[in-house]
């Protein structure tokens, strides 16, 4: 089987983008599945039509969610991704597939183009319910890709009392996070490693031109891979974040964290599903009241509902993907038709 991934997230150097990526690639070529082309993040390619249909033919499309998938009447990126769904059907002519989605205050124009996908998977029970109620649409809740069995990275932590501080996806909360760890003498870092090519000089030339800075500055000796990331978080005994994926690698290494919320509220859908509960979910004014000191470890029975939710995760992921490419295979065979 052939397929395209549509939005490959690793070009951020961000990562849990990349650890999506590295687990939904291996996840792939497990089943057998040839990824002969994929399509970047922040690349539109509703303006490189012709790139596209010149790219070799795959039986299938599958679309990387990412998260990226809401506020569409404002946001051209989660359009784009909405209108693949519809341009893999008429144009394309082979079934799409949109996997890892969060979903949330979507127009009903977009939620109908979305019901043209062979397959939803959301990743939050929030996103499932929109999906439902306002879409009107079926999917299927599969647990986001960053909590797939992946074998490369352990799950050991050093024990210690030291605290680190994660930026955010929102530009004022990042900038207070910085201010909060250093007025608290914390460990502060980015979830995305300074690269040149992170930003495009002629688009954004200011992000560009500090992307080049602290590159130079700071980060050119240091590694993108998932598995050095999640190795500097285990040497921290507390994490205070504001980023999504830096929360679900705390959750499946047991690392005890609070949270902002990000640009939707994605952390305290997957904090609900996860401990039935967002506590560790705070507003800026609760962490800077010190209610955080009080969440430095897991009780029992969060330690409990963890371990319980990472392990069905790792088997309805594994599932999801299965169920994918049977149903590719299925449509290379001519079992149906688009």
């Amino acid at each position: 089987m052939r397929v395209a991934v549509i939005n490959d997230t690793r070009s951020t150097h961000h990562f849990g983008c990349m650890l999506v990526m590295e687990n939904l690639m291996r996840l792939l070529s497990d089943q057998d599945v040839d990824v002969v082309w994929t399509w970047p993040v922040s690349v539109d390619w509703r303006r490189h039509k012709r790139r596209i249909l010149s790219m070799p033919a795959v039986d299938a499309i599958i679309i990387n969610g990412e998260g990226t998938i809401h506020h569409n009447d404002s946001r051209r990126f989660s359009q784009a991704l909405i209108d693949m769904v519809d341009f893999a059907a008429d144009t394309l002519k082979v079934p799409c597939y949109l996997l890892n989605a969060t979903l949330h205050k979507n127009t009903a124009a977009a939620y109908q183009s979305l019901g043209r996908a062979r397959a939803i998977y959301v990743r939050d029970r929030g996103s499932l319910k929109e999906l439902q109620e306002f879409g009107g649409l079926t999917g299927a809740y599969v647990p986001d890709l960053t909590f797939a069995s992946n074998v490369s990275h352990g799950r050991d932590r050093s024990e210690c009392d030291r605290t680190l501080v994660i930026d955010s996806a929102v530009k004022e909360d990042s900038r207070f996070l910085e201010s909060f760890a250093s007025d608290k003498g914390f460990d502060f870092r980015s979830m995305v490693v300074a690269r040149p090519s992170n930003a495009r000089f002629l688009r954004s030339p200011r992000p560009w031109v500090k992307n080049v800075i602290k590159w130079l500055k700071s980060d050119r000796k240091l590694a993108t891979d998932a598995g050095s990331y999640i190795r500097y978080l285990q040497g921290y005994g507390m994490v205070i974040t504001g980023r999504y994926h830096t929360v679900t690698m705390c959750l499946k290494n047991r690392i005890p964290f609070v949270a902002l919320e990000s640009n939707t509220p994605k952390v305290r859908y997957l904090l609900t599903d996860v401990l039935g509960e967002d506590g560790r979910s705070l507003t800026v004014s609760a962490l800077t009241s010190g209610i955080a000191e009080r969440l430095r470890s897991f009780n029992e029975k969060e330690l409990q509902a963890i371990a319980s939710f990472t392990a069905d995760a790792e088997v309805a992921i594994e599932s999801m993907i299965t169920d994918v490419c049977k149903d590719i295979s299925r449509g290379a065979q001519g079992r149906y038709e688009y």
